[in-house]
């Protein structure tokens, strides 16, 4: 009788575990596979990169080489018109193509190649000018393998200057994983390592089924309770008031990190700059545009006016912007010249900046993990063109450029063109910029305490 009751409880154990497989996959399979994990936020759309590193392109055309996949686009489309149960009106027609395009952006993989409506790329025009919603934080999306496990975690690139996330203590490479106490969908919890070693410990009768029983509820649970990496976008960026409960990983810290900010309006001001010692002048970017070449152009000459004889360029939480701004900036204190190498699928592309009166003085370059994209770049050449120390922690270490290509009805397709290199051809991708004097930061910013010393021991010798 024993035995029997043992049997009976092992298959009516096996059979709820099957069930709630087969919920929990369902589940994971609608988030995966819903329109906001596709891309159809719009706010998310809009912050995910802060903006693309080239200036927006009208879209060539070029010889068709895809006739039979046309074709099955129209044929589809005409199958709908025919025998869906409700009329494709225009509108309908222009959901359904957008729809389309944004399922073939999505087949690449790449969360940075991405289709924009009229309304989404407005929105990435305000964020590559300096108008945040939300928290304010740039963010990125980052394919990690934990394990057996392929994570895709949100990760802040960097909270930009004077906004919500910065005042709650949001720090750039923090990891984003509960919103609200909804855990953000990365993976299959299933699949997580402590679940299957508890399975294979069943299985060898270390463990009995209803300690394993509990934890895959508990998974299930957490996955069904979860939120979409998109919504979660969503809630970071759309609302302009209210507040939003927060849960971090952060590195070095042994348990999570819980912040709570109040979302608002951020207008960030792309340049600031102050004299700090007698003789050093100190520039700060927060975010690469034209706007930002006019300001740190007109910020250089004076401190040249004031006879600055060293430079602190300080490019911390800077998530990158505008490849041209960038390079522009890099010339005027390197003298121009080659400022960065861009890998494309059609060869390797040298951009220069026009000759000019390079800056005689010592620079030094500020750094942290919010250094990201075109920020990094700057760095790694002034260093490599004009003997630039660079002072801080390790940069975001991303290299990837992304380009819009306009469309004629006011949408945008992003698109990953290329990668870039160095001045002198250095891959910074996926590893970062190590800084020359690696400083950790403290409340008396002990980074720009570096700088200070090492310009004035510049200044001494000469």
């Amino acid at each position: 009788m024993k035995n029997r009751t043992a049997i009976s409880g092992t298959w009516l154990l096996a059979l709820v575990l099957i069930v709630a497989a087969f919920l929990g996959g369902a589940k994971l399979r609608a988030i995966q596979n819903s329109p906001q994990s596709l891309g159809t936020s719009v706010q998310a759309n809009a912050i995910l990169k802060l903006a693309p590193e080239w200036s927006p392109a009208p879209l060539e055309s070029g010889p068709d080489t895809a006739g039979e996949d046309r074709e099955l686009v129209s044929t589809i489309v005409k199958m709908l018109r025919a025998h869906y149960v409700e009329p494709i009106t225009s509108e309908k027609e222009t959901s359904l193509a957008r729809g389309a395009v944004r399922g073939m952006l999505d087949s690449l993989n790449d969360p940075d190649s991405r289709f924009l409506d009229p309304t989404e790329r407005k929105l990435l025009d305000n964020v590559g000018s300096g108008r945040f919603q939300g928290i304010g934080a740039v963010m990125a999306l980052r394919e990690e393998k934990v394990g057996n496990l392929d994570v895709t975690k949100l990760v802040v690139v960097a909270p930009m200057p004077g906004s919500p996330a910065e005042k709650a203590g949001v720090q750039p490479g923090d990891s984003i994983t509960y919103i609200d106490g909804k855990w953000i969908v990365t993976h299959d919890p299933f699949k997580e390592a402590d679940l299957e070693k508890l399975a294979n410990a069943v299985r060898n009768k270390e463990v009995d089924e209803l300690t394993y029983q509990k934890t895959y509820e508990a998974a299930y649970k957490k996955l069904k309770d979860g939120i979409s990496i998109m919504d979660a976008l969503e809630s970071l960026t759309a609302k302009t008031s209210g507040e939003v409960a927060i849960r971090l990983d952060r590195a070095g810290e042994l348990k999570p990190v819980e912040v709570k900010a109040r979302c608002g309006s951020t207008e960030v001001d792309p340049v600031r700059s102050s004299s700090l010692k007698p003789g050093i002048a100190y520039i700060r970017i927060s975010q690469f545009s034209a706007r930002a070449v006019k300001e740190f152009v007109s910020e250089l000459r004076r401190a040249q006016a004031m006879y600055a004889k060293g430079l602190i360029l300080d490019l911390r939480g800077n998530p990158g912007g505008l490849m041209d701004a960038a390079t522009e900036i890099a010339g005027k204190i390197t003298g121009g010249g080659i400022m960065a190498n861009i890998e494309t699928n059609a060869g390797r592309r040298v951009l220069r900046s026009p000759r000019g009166t390079p800056l005689k003085a010592p620079v030094a370059v500020l750094v942290d993990s919010g250094t990201a994209s075109v920020s990094e770049l700057v760095a790694g050449t002034l260093r490599e063109r004009d003997n630039a120390v660079i002072v801080g922690s390790k940069t975001f270490g991303d290299g990837m450029v992304q380009t819009p290509l306009l469309l004629k009805d006011g949408s945008a397709a992003v698109l990953t063109t290329g990668k870039m290199l160095t001045a002198k051809g250095f891959d910074f991708n996926g590893k970062g910029i190590q800084p020359d004097n690696v400083v950790k930061q403290t409340k008396i910013d002990s980074q720009l305490n570096e700088a200070v010393k090492i310009l004035q021991a510049k200044i001494g010798k000469a």
